[in-house]
């Protein structure tokens, strides 16, 4: 294999200064070589020193300038690769294979781009080859300064000039890393969350105002009045929150509710700096408008009003009245029992002159409510009353039975109290006993009853015992019954006679069977 390329030098010598060693060398060459050397396959000595194969590099880099410099300086991937730097050309950059041929070997997924004179940092390690490489370029002529791939997200529009990097990094390009303070304007605590276009308006960097008021002016809810020194009560950290002191710097001393209230409650959006001072101190001042008292109880409110809550009166009614609060008395409104706010007024403490509107017993049981009724509750749940000290002492059912079973409306004593009142709808007797059921019946339960007949004027013996009451009694009775008791008042229909052996029956006939005779009376008859 060594004697081939020493003959083929031997040959060239022989004919190198005639028209045909060229074509003995095209005749050996092993094929075309790439678009970009096409004007030197003319003449191999360009690129090749004949019999000889270690001198190529050399004829590389005096064509490729660039290249060679960059080695020399140690710069760019051929100057800062090891292998790059000493390696033969061909090694990487093979010829001879066509006019299409990529005689760059690169392994784009592999490539170590810290070879270069550019190192991707932050988000230029996920941008594309493309995105710098253009096609058609080369890779040394891929953009290094930040302007030239950022210019259009540049919204400063090169009013900062090109060197991004003194406010940018390449970890985001939204990520601001200038430094303020070295301005003629530190950013101290809420500035620096300020968006920069809010003092920056239009990209506008030069000979910008620094005063509090040029910026914060339509936040001005004072609207001049206090004048442009806005950090004499506001500070950086926070607008709304003013550091001027009323009980240092004014003689009235915000204490309880006072310290949450906004500053025009007090000083009214017309009131002047020069008159601040002036402002009145007293109570009633303010809380004109929320003298629910209209004024009759007189000007000074800390009597019964403190600091800590205006509707929290302090004012003593136990100890500074001759009615002492008790009960539901201390949730009601003093306009509940002070309805004319008069000064010196005494208001009648007695139950009825409040509670009349509630008396729906309609005076029926007076004007002394507090007899049934306490401070607890005004209603029913919490009335104590004895019904034993009535004229109706509730004994047996009536006991357990509920009030408005006999009271149909609070007028109690509208309320009947005869049995019959309330149990006509229970007499089965339809009134022939007449309407005192508690003859018979009792409260403790209105089906047991007791009457012994005996103990009117009519025994019951006898066949008279299995004879139903209805049968006698006939006729619904209002008083006191009034009953016949001779026989035939009631067997008149029995009295197969026709009245021919008198009207007394019990002559021949007893209780025991009216149809059987008695003998012996009617021989008294005969007699």
């Amino acid at each position: 294999m060594k004697f081939v390329p020493f003959f083929i030098y031997l040959l060239c010598s022989i004919l190198s200064e005639t028209a045909y060693a060229f074509e003995v060398e095209k005749l050996f060459m092993p094929g075309e070589v790439i678009t970009g050397h096409k004007k030197l396959e003319s003449d191999c000595k360009q690129c090749h020193v004949r019999g000889r194969t270690t001198t190529q590099r050399k004829l590389c880099l005096d064509c490729h300038e660039k290249v060679e410099l960059d080695v020399l300086k140690k710069r760019g991937f051929h100057g800062k690769n090891r292998k790059a730097g000493t390696a033969d050309c061909r090694v990487c950059h093979s010829e001879h294979k066509g006019r299409n041929a990529n005689i760059i070997w690169l392994d784009k997924d592999r490539f170590d781009h810290d070879e270069t004179d550019y190192k991707l940092l932050g988000k230029h390690q996920q941008t594309e080859c493309s995105g710098c490489h253009k096609q058609g370029k080369k890779f040394r002529e891929a953009p290094t300064v930040c302007i030239n791939c950022h210019k259009q997200d540049d919204v400063h529009d090169n009013k900062l000039g090109n060197e991004c990097t003194n406010c940018h990094n390449p970890a985001a390009w939204t990520s601001e890393q200038f430094d303020h303070d070295k301005t003629r304007f530190k950013l101290r605590r809420s500035h620096k969350k300020v968006a920069c276009d809010l003092c920056h308006v239009e990209n506008s960097y030069k000979d910008l105002p620094k005063k509090c008021v040029s910026c914060h002016l339509i936040k001005d809810v004072h609207k001049n009045r206090f004048g442009n020194k806005c950090q004499d009560c506001h500070q950086e950290n926070k607008w709304n929150k003013n550091t001027f002191d009323h009980d240092k710097d004014t003689k009235y001393k915000l204490k309880g509710i006072h310290l949450s209230v906004t500053c025009h409650s007090c000083h009214t959006r017309t009131q002047k700096k020069q008159t601040i001072n002036k402002t009145t101190r007293n109570c009633y001042s303010c809380h004109r408008l929320d003298d629910a008292h209209k004024g009759q109880n007189g000007k000074k409110c800390q009597d019964c009003h403190n600091e800590k809550n205006w509707l929290e009166s302090s004012f003593d009614h136990d100890t500074k009245t001759n009615f002492t609060l008790r009960g539901a008395h201390k949730k009601a409104s003093c306009q509940s029992c002070h309805q004319t706010d008069t000064i010196g007024e005494k208001t009648d403490t007695a139950c009825y002159s409040c509670h009349k509107h509630q008396d729906v017993h309609k005076t029926q049981q007076g004007k002394n409510c507090d007899n049934c009724h306490n401070d607890s509750s005004w209603w029913l749940e919490d009335v104590r009353f004895d019904h034993e000290l009535s004229n109706f002492p509730l004994v047996g059912q009536h006991a357990v039975t509920g009030c408005e079973s006999c009271h149909l409306s609070s007028a109690f004593k509208d309320a009947k109290s005869n049995c019959n009142d309330c149990h006509k709808g229970d007499d089965i007797h339809e009134q022939m006993f007449g309407t005192d059921c508690q003859q018979c019946h009792n409260s403790n339960d209105w089906l047991i009853w007791i009457f012994d007949h005996d103990e009117t004027e009519f025994k019951i013996e006898d066949a008279h015992r299995e004879v139903h009451c209805n049968s006698c009694h006939l006729k619904p009775f209002q008083e006191n019954i009034q009953q016949y008791n001779e026989c035939i008042d009631c067997h008149k229909r029995d009295d197969i006679h026709d009245g021919n052996f008198g009207l007394d029956c019990d002559k021949c006939h007893s209780q025991d069977d009216f149809k059987s005779i008695d003998i012996r009376s009617m021989r008294n008859i005969e007699q």
